[in-house]
């Protein structure tokens, strides 16, 4: 390991424990998921069928989880993150969304 990969990795140790952060609330509107839905094929009815979805236990249409999980480089940004402290990432060439 280099030494800056080192030193990121022992920053991040640190916080081990640690909430990363609170951001700002971001609503996903009905549209955002219908579009979602259409990009992905997945029209399960949960998704984008609000008077069927109500007859559900969640009692509306709830984003898709692939959705949400898209959406976590934009939370990524927000207030009080990890990408707020440059200190963090200092010696780190290159980073990827993996998984």
């Amino acid at each position: 390991m280099s030494d800056a990969a080192a030193k990121a990795a022992a920053l991040f140790a640190l916080d081990i424990g640690n909430d990363e952060g609170v951001g700002d609330w971001f609503e996903v509107t009905q549209d955002q998921v219908d579009q979602f839905a259409d990009v992905t094929h997945d029209h399960q009815f949960i998704h984008v069928d609000p008077e069927r979805a109500a007859q559900t236990p969640f009692g509306g249409t709830i984003a898709h989880g692939f959705l949400t999980l898209s959406m976590l480089s934009h939370l990524a940004v927000g207030a009080n993150s990890a990408a707020d402290d440059p200190a963090k990432f200092e010696g780190i060439l290159m980073a990827l969304n993996y998984g």
